[in-house]
């Protein structure tokens, strides 16, 4: 390290005020530091001149001279007075004097101020400060995938290598219109591609131009209750349900109204009796979240005939429900729909890998214009390459032969997390039927705070969720939310094994 003490306060010998030359500078270069010599330079000089030791219009030693004393390249000196020039710290004239600037661009900093004060944060608007007030579910460890993290796939079993090969194979043949942009609505082929496939997969009769792409299911949800509910209406959510269908009806400062759900899904007459002229309900009923029941027949037709007698929207959450592990995945709801009540949205996050950030959305012939105007003056969805490869995925046959895949692997690891579940927390954990996707519930049998069980669990590296979490009422049911989808058979065990740890100790 080399250092220069520069002087010490004077006047010129012709009798100019002090500030018309150096009054002192103390620099420091490292030469081991990572920061450039230039930016050392840069960082000396400026928070001198923010600190008032260097006053305005100060005469600066040349940069001949400076580098000479310090030991660098002149060019170095200079790399770093242009610099301070261009932020206007400092005024370089050619055959005169480097001064510091008669006027800084910002006012020069307390030299030690006694009590500092924290600024005065934003304004927040009322939806912020709701959101922020809302439970902000599991917490995650870490970026890797771990027992047991819900909503994560089983990335293990993804086929990368398949993946690549087709991704690169539409960048070399990308044509203008791909690189361009494309449709705000999403790639044609995409939205063909996804009507194909819903039609066949989950009997949801569309065309492609029902069909619309967007960044991930949240916002979906978004953009459909912008357009459909006015601030204060009441909207329909389930209880317990997933958190984000909460946001995002907060989010269009609507009024979530909690429905309790129970073995048969959403309670329809609970929500009739609760708010009867509901704009919309967001639901997830061939496979709700978390506690991963299936909505009975009768409550399917009943809550249709609601919807079409008070003009409400259905928004329906299929986000894994054609992980089915015996038989095929049940009809969607919009398959029985007749009165155009009935939005159905879909994910890539959950069938493929959360990094797509892929969705869609099917609206019901009535509402296509209107999602379609809403859509003509905004950017396209997602990445039109990465929409490329996904629709080239589906249309190939790959989605529908990694499906089959995953439904084998979810039901072997299902099965692996209740066994182990079975070995290392009976009598704790009581597990609920589960049939379809990639997370379990279990009823949790002593007395004790399933958030603080998720937080003991967690310090010793495992990720689960508190049922009562993700519960509305007064009332919660306390739980264990298990994602397993995401959890090779042999980290389960391990997995149940700490969680049974945890659970020893509040027992203590």
């Amino acid at each position: 390290m080399q250092s220069l003490w520069y002087g010490r306060q004077y006047q010129l010998a012709n009798n100019r005020p002090y500030q018309s030359a150096i009054v002192s500078l103390l620099l420091d270069v490292d030469r081991r530091a990572r920061a450039p010599l230039h930016e050392q330079i840069f960082d000396g000089v400026r928070a001198r001149i923010l600190a008032g030791e260097l006053a305005p219009n100060v005469r600066l030693p040349s940069s001949r001279r400076l580098a000479a004393d310090l030991g660098v390249a002149r060019t170095t000196v200079l790399q770093a007075f242009d610099a301070l020039a261009a932020e206007g710290y400092l005024v370089m004239r050619a055959a005169s004097a480097t001064r510091v600037a008669p006027e800084l661009p910002v006012e020069p900093l307390a030299r030690a101020p006694r009590r500092p004060q924290a600024p005065r944060p934003p304004r927040l608007s009322a939806v912020a400060r709701t959101l922020a007030a809302l439970p902000p579910g599991t917490p995650r460890l870490g970026t890797a995938p771990r027992a047991f993290r819900p909503g994560c796939p089983a990335l293990d079993r993804f086929p990368t290598a398949l993946w690549a090969r087709i991704s690169a194979r539409c960048h070399a043949r990308a044509s203008a219109a791909l690189l361009d942009g494309g449709d705000p609505r999403g790639l044609r082929a995409l939205r063909e591609a996804i009507a194909a496939h819903v039609s066949t997969s989950r009997g949801v009769r569309c065309t492609a131009d029902q069909v619309f792409v967007t960044a991930g299911t949240q916002v979906a949800f978004d953009e459909i209750l912008r357009l459909i509910v006015d601030a204060g209406d009441q909207v329909w959510v389930e209880d317990p349900g997933y958190l984000g269908a909460r946001h995002a009806v907060l989010g269009a400062r609507a009024l979530p109204v909690a429905v309790p759900v129970d073995e048969q899904g959403l309670d329809v007459v609970a929500g009739r009796g609760l708010a009867p002229r509901a704009r919309a309900v967001v639901l997830a009923p061939s496979h709700q979240y978390p506690l991963g029941v299936m909505m009975s027949l009768a409550r399917r037709l009943a809550l249709l005939r609601w919807a079409a007698a008070a003009r409400a929207v259905v928004i329906e959450d299929d986000y894994d429900s054609e992980f089915r592990h015996h038989g095929r995945p049940l009809t969607a709801l919009y398959g029985l729909d007749e009165a155009d009540r009935v939005v159905y949205v879909g994910t890539f996050s959950k069938s493929l890998f959360p990094g797509l950030r892929i969705g869609f959305f099917v609206a019901p012939p009535s509402l296509v214009d209107a999602f379609a105007g809403a859509r003509a003056s905004l950017p396209p969805p997602a990445a039109t390459l990465d929409q490329s490869t996904l629709a080239t995925f589906i249309a190939d046959g790959h989605f529908a032969s990694h499906l089959r895949r995953m439904r084998v692997t979810y039901r072997e690891r299902g099965e692996a997390l209740r066994a182990a579940l079975a070995a290392d927390c009976a009598g704790a954990l009581v597990p609920l039927p589960c049939d379809t996707g990639m997370q379990l519930v279990a009823r949790l049998a002593i007395a004790a705070s399933d958030t603080a069980v998720a937080a003991r669990a967690a310090a010793l590296g495992v990720e689960v969720g508190a049922l009562s979490t993700y519960a509305a009422a007064r009332k919660r049911a306390s739980g264990i939310v298990f994602g397993f989808g995401g959890v090779r058979p042999a980290q389960i065990r391990n997995g149940t094994r700490l969680l049974a740890r945890a659970i020893a100790t509040m027992r203590s």
